[in-house]
């Protein structure tokens, strides 16, 4: 089933006119249906240190052994689909549990050198978070229109992030959107866009400066936020290497 993918933009003199992108998705056959979880001395993801940020008071119902294993599957995917290995990505040296079993929407970011070098992801929940995790791996690093696909010299270079998101809500005014602890979609007729919460901090916009941005990159004027458009807000669980 194919459904909208969108892209938060990082560099703040490249955010005007960008548009959403669709990615295909794996098929369903070239996927090995995950076995029921191992125990933590047989999983690859013990060795994998990871950081944990949450944007706001928002968390995913994980435990930290479990986020770790999310972040062994976006790197294991990367290392798959870049080297283009043989045969199907295969989840079964991981410890798949009922918490990764759950419908989330999540982003994968990449970068090289704090430049972005692919992000793409899923503002709603319709597959398992273990599972989203993959697949925006594998969008993000091959089929980011912005981009060129990886190549397999720049892995060792990359830096991962991986962002879980909550639940989007509504908001009535936008003094509900609080800066760094929000992620933003707009959306105005049918125009969309979306910046994950820490953007706005990386680049030292304000609540206005934000909402411009926004706007901008959405393909609309830059004060079309303030009049006959809609906002949600949501939060981020964010996992990167420690």
């Amino acid at each position: 089933m194919k459904r909208l993918l969108l892209t938060a933009w990082l560099a703040a003199f490249a955010i005007a006119g960008v548009t959403p992108a669709r990615a295909s998705d794996v098929d369903a056959e070239e996927l090995k249906a995950p076995p029921a979880a191992k125990s933590g001395t047989e999983s690859k993801q013990e060795a994998k240190k990871v950081k944990i940020h949450s944007s706001g008071t928002w968390k995913p119902e994980l435990n930290e052994a479990e986020l770790a294993t999310l972040f062994a599957i976006a790197e294991d995917t990367l290392d798959w689909c870049v080297n283009k290995k043989p045969g199907s990505f295969s989840f079964e040296k991981y410890a798949i549990t009922a918490g990764h079993r759950k419908n989330s929407a999540t982003f994968v970011t990449l970068k090289i050198g704090g430049a972005l070098r692919g992000c793409i992801g899923s503002l709603e929940a319709v597959e398992p978070l273990y599972m989203s995790v993959h697949r925006n791996a594998i969008n993000a690093a091959m089929n980011d229109y912005r981009f060129s696909p990886v190549e397999p010299p720049e892995l060792s270079g990359i830096e991962v992030d991986v962002s879980i998101l909550s639940p989007n809500r509504k908001i009535a005014a936008l003094s509900e959107f609080k800066v760094g602890a929000h992620g933003i979609i707009l959306e105005k007729g049918r125009a969309r866009s979306v910046f994950l919460p820490e953007v706005a901090v990386e680049q030292g916009w304000s609540r206005e400066e934000t909402l411009t941005h926004l706007s901008l990159k959405a393909r609309l004027p830059a004060d079309a936020w303030k009049s006959d458009a809609t906002f949600h807000v949501f939060e981020s669980c964010v996992i990167t290497r420690e």
